[in-house]
């Protein structure tokens, strides 16, 4: 993308590495909910994450569009945050897209950011796919559900070694340049945005999950996501609970789990005898 396409987005490009382009202007966020809202919606086409300040506040939203190989860093913290309410002509804002049900936006656990943008913006996320609940829908039936994986066990597994990002993300040369936005909890170097490794695990997991017979798995993932932007929004919710690295009860659970099988069976069995009738 050419600098004039965001003007006033200060900009860094390493070779073929993403370009990280910086939205601080009134005129450069209004040209980027333009760009994001033209982006097909078949599949997703927006990555989201976020940098912390001491592991609790969230100070720059992250949005990485692969299709334009670029990264939008945006300041949502005080002072001097951008207004996620500016709205362009046709009605959009990008508080609008993030709480689009149309619009798919993929994270890495949900909650952290949700909790950030309810908490400092009002903004209750939706349309959201979750890398790690994906991951952990996307096990092998022998495969327990109990726990789910941190980042960096699902970057182990779910990304070949021969992968350049994957390679960047374990073995940097530079230790320091991103170091406060990716260490917590994730591979311990980095000299790159895990936002970037983002696309590459989704199409892992949706791969594994858009065969037929996980057909039920890939709408929980969906399901379990909403539930999880809801529990983040309490204000009981911390972020630090252990209980955080439980995996959904209802997946656990045998005989919980075979009842929603079971309903999901039935409502796919109704939906496909009656998908002939035509309502006017």
């Amino acid at each position: 993308m050419s600098t004039s396409s965001l003007p006033e987005a200060t900009m860094e490009k390493d070779r073929e590495l993403p370009t990280i382009t910086n939205v601080k202007s009134p005129k450069a966020l209004l040209s980027l909910i333009k760009n994001l809202h033209s982006l097909p919606t078949e599949s997703p086409s927006i990555f989201l994450d976020a940098e912390w300040f001491r592991d609790q506040k969230a100070t720059f939203l992250h949005l990485f569009v692969p299709s334009e190989n670029t990264i939008y860093r945006l300041k949502i913290d005080e002072p001097r945050s951008v207004d996620l309410s500016t709205t362009i002509p046709a009605g959009v804002s990008l508080s609008s897209i993030l709480e689009s049900e149309s619009i798919p936006k993929v994270v890495f656990d949900v909650r952290r950011i949700s909790k950030a943008l309810f908490d400092q913006h009002d903004i209750s996320l939706d349309g959201i796919q979750d890398l790690q609940l994906m991951e952990l829908a996307s096990r092998d039936a022998e495969q327990s559900k109990k726990y789910i994986a941190g980042l960096a066990k699902c970057v182990e597994t779910g990304i070949p070694r021969s992968n350049e990002v994957r390679k960047r993300w374990f073995e940097s040369e530079n230790i320091d340049k991103y170091h406060l936005s990716n260490v917590l909890g994730h591979a311990s170097r980095s000299s790159m945005y895990r936002i970037e490794l983002f696309p590459t695990l989704w199409n892992t997991y949706h791969e594994r999950l858009r065969r037929p017979r996980e057909a039920f798995w890939l709408a929980q993932s969906h399901e379990q996501a909403s539930c999880r932007i809801i529990e983040a929004q309490r204000p009981s919710f911390k972020i630090s609970d252990k209980k955080n690295a439980l995996g959904p009860e209802d997946w656990v659970a045998k005989k919980r789990r075979d009842e929603l099988m079971d309903n999901f069976s039935k409502d796919k069995k109704l939906n496909e005898d009656t998908a002939w009738i035509q309502f006017g």
